[in-house]
């Protein structure tokens, strides 16, 4: 999709907030058309009564696009904070509650970490409940799991690549999970 560019307009350039306006006067007076990005479609495409009202209402679409990339460019540099040995885990599932805990085995970056899924230990509430709680099992690696390298998404939390969900660090209490048959 390419993007509309107002014959006559003035282009104006926000790098810090990854916008690009274009102010031009249309039929319906000052307005202005801003796209975020890549993008083809629109982020903003507006008419106001003055140049003034319309400068303002760019200028506070800019200032919370700034203010949102310096907030994703610092969760991108946050490091996860996890060191070798802790345990991470994800809760994912649709009709049922699956936990599954991984350990963390090495740290290259800040920013990464590989793990490798472990056992867990599954109590039942009460017999043919289909409820109950897990907790994991350190040390004791699934036998066909692999290592696998996880990127920082947060403090204490990791993207889940393939698996759903994000792995967050483990504070040890029992989790939540059920099933059916």
């Amino acid at each position: 999709m390419s993007r509309y560019i107002p014959t006559n307009s003035e282009t104006r350039d926000f790098p810090a907030a990854v916008v690009v306006a274009y102010c031009f006067e249309s039929k319906n007076g000052p307005a202005y058309v801003a796209y975020k990005g890549r993008q083809g479609k629109p982020a903003r495409f507006f008419a106001f009564a003055s140049p003034d009202r319309r400068d303002r209402h760019l200028s506070n679409y800019i200032d919370q696009q700034t203010e949102f990339e310096a907030l994703k460019r610092t969760r991108r540099q946050t490091g996860h904070g996890l060191i070798v040995g802790d345990i991470v885990f994800s809760t994912w599932g649709y009709e049922q509650t699956n936990v599954d805990f991984f350990e963390v085995l090495r740290v290259p970056t800040d920013l990464s970490a590989v793990v490798r899924q472990i056992e867990s230990e599954t109590i039942e509430d009460k017999p043919g409940s289909m409820t109950g709680k897990t907790t994991a099992k350190p040390g004791q690696f699934v036998a066909v799991a692999k290592s696998e390298t996880r990127r920082a998404c947060g403090v204490h939390v990791l993207n889940g690549g393939k698996m759903r969900g994000q792995l967050q660090k483990w504070d040890g209490t029992p989790r939540r999970v059920t099933w059916y048959a």
